[in-house]
């Protein structure tokens, strides 16, 4: 029997779930989480052989909580299950050691199948290649941005926080002032943004500084 640990943040998904899986003997639901931050302590306490995760957690999101996997070396198979159809985001997902990516409209048959079997190479769905669920049809929103800015600016954006002009910044990351710019300009491209005070009332509101 494989023990299952389910993270996700909308409470109605969760029963869902495991009202769709008590129906299989092969599982056993050890936990369910709300919070991205619990996750971790609960995989020491159960030791689950699945978790199937949810991206866009409070606190910590799926993405974070890979990485915190990946370099704690624990031993689960773990199913993103999700709103975001993005093929960026599926490639991070994949990088960061997820095994499988489905959407929450996929075919339940599908997900246990991949569930019983666990597939050894990375598990796309097939409903992530359905004109039905197309990136167009992807609403954006905090969590869709906030993935698509690289490490780099965050790391400029927490120094705009502190009130430094681009030449200071330049200076303390041992860059030029016209890369400072460039970063600066793709992420208000990114986030759809005008003025500074924007920049630095998202980093606030998304715990970015």
């Amino acid at each position: 029997m494989k023990k299952v640990l389910i993270a996700d943040d909308h409470s109605l998904y969760n029963l869902g779930i495991t009202s769709f899986l008590k129906n299989y003997r092969d599982f056993e639901i050890v936990g369910s989480v709300i919070n991205g931050q619990d996750v971790m302590n609960q995989l020491s306490i159960h030791q689950p052989d699945l978790l199937i995760l949810d991206l866009n957690m409070p606190k910590k999101n799926g993405l974070e909580i890979l990485k915190e996997l990946k370099d704690s070396r624990q031993n689960v198979y773990v199913v993103i299950v999700t709103l975001y159809n993005d093929s960026e985001l599926i490639e991070e997902v994949r990088k960061a050691g997820g095994n499988a990516y489905f959407l929450k409209n996929s075919n339940e048959d599908e997900l246990l199948d991949v569930l019983v079997n666990q597939p050894e190479e990375f598990y796309i769905s097939t409903s992530i290649f359905s004109k039905s669920t197309s990136e167009e049809e992807l609403t954006e929103d905090n969590f869709s941005s906030i993935i698509r800015l690289t490490a780099r600016e965050k790391e400029i954006l927490r120094l705009i926080v502190q009130g430094l002009s681009s030449q200071e910044i330049g200076d303390k990351l041992f860059i030029s002032k016209t890369t400072v710019d460039t970063h600066r300009r793709n992420m208000f491209k990114k986030l759809s943004f005008k003025r500074v005070s924007e920049l630095i009332h998202y980093a606030h509101k998304n715990n970015l500084v």
